[in-house]
């Protein structure tokens, strides 16, 4: 008798198994991806240079701001494009920036790794060009 219920109750196991494996097989098989396409929208795109494109290495800028939005410092962070979405460019600080260091305290601008949407368009191919940028702000102090 043990038997018999041991073997209907594996019989029931294995019919409940098999058809929930079947329904998730057909939902798979009629499942379909449709990618879409993203771009930047036109408002952007004229703050954006024309040669950003993902997995672009450039530098960004790391600003020091007032409450008021008065830029006192900054300095350039070189990152990479990660992912163009259509209302910012999403970007990975590729190394820390500090803005200021003294004997009471660091005030980091950036980590390595950090993420951040751009979206003013404040990208540069080198170095240079973006420490030339703060200049012009009068707001780029060398180490």
């Amino acid at each position: 008798m043990r038997k018999l219920v041991l073997l209907v109750i594996l019989f029931t196991s294995i019919c409940i198994i098999s058809c929930n494996s079947s329904k998730n097989s057909e939902e798979i098989a009629t499942y379909t991806y449709q990618e879409k396409n993203v771009e930047m929208n036109d408002a952007l795109r004229v703050k954006i240079p024309d040669w950003v494109e993902e997995g672009k290495i450039c530098y960004g800028l790391v600003v020091q701001v007032t409450k008021e939005g008065k830029p006192i410092t900054g300095k350039p962070v070189k990152a990479k494009v990660v992912q163009i979405d259509e209302n910012s460019v999403k970007m990975k600080a590729l190394e820390t920036v500090i803005l200021y260091e003294g004997p009471d305290r660091n005030l980091k601008g950036i980590n390595k790794g950090q993420v951040w949407d751009e979206k003013e368009g404040d990208l540069y191919l080198t170095f240079d060009e973006a420490v030339e940028v703060l200049e012009k702000m009068e707001i780029y102090k060398p180490e």
